[in-house]
């Protein structure tokens, strides 16, 4: 690369920002509900009857703060809770009928920001920004040692 390297950290930080707060916005005001609730409704009609881990694990969260998240899911009514079958101690997850009419509510108002989002980039460059921030989101960044600093550690 010639020339001077764009600062990616600093560009993936604001983009990240400016489309989380848009998503939000959006999902709050069309909706009623948080984007990472959208998230969730969608993998749990996708994955009825899934596990707080399995869920944790598809929105890339903390078991303990899809804890919090299905609390206010069940709050709302949109989620329900069962008792697993197999492990009485487990508890499974499903939408409600509720949670179904506000994921399929969703769906258009998420496919309306994803094309404004890709709108001016062809297919090919949409496969490389994709293929960069999977990649990004999956590298270990914290195992590049740490450049000199000039000083002497001796």
């Amino acid at each position: 690369m010639s020339g001077h390297a764009p600062r990616l950290f600093l560009l993936l930080d604001r983009a990240a920002h400016a489309v989380r707060q848009r998503l939000e916005r959006r999902a709050r005001d069309e909706l009623g509900v948080s984007m990472v609730q959208v998230g969730a409704l969608f993998h749990l009609i996708g994955h009825d009857g899934c596990l707080h881990k399995e869920l944790a694990d598809a929105l890339g969260i903390q078991p303990a703060a899809v804890s919090g998240l299905v609390d206010r899911m069940v709050a709302a009514g949109l989620v329900v809770r069962r008792t697993c079958a197999d492990d009485g101690r487990a508890q499974r997850l499903h939408a409600t009928a509720s949670g179904k009419r506000i994921a399929g509510k969703a769906r258009p108002v998420v496919a309306a920001m994803q094309a404004a989002l890709v709108a001016g980039f062809s297919d090919a460059e949409i496969a490389i920004i994709a293929r960069f921030l999977a990649t990004a989101a999956d590298r270990a960044l914290w195992s590049v040692p740490a450049p000199p600093t000039g000083k002497d550690s001796s």
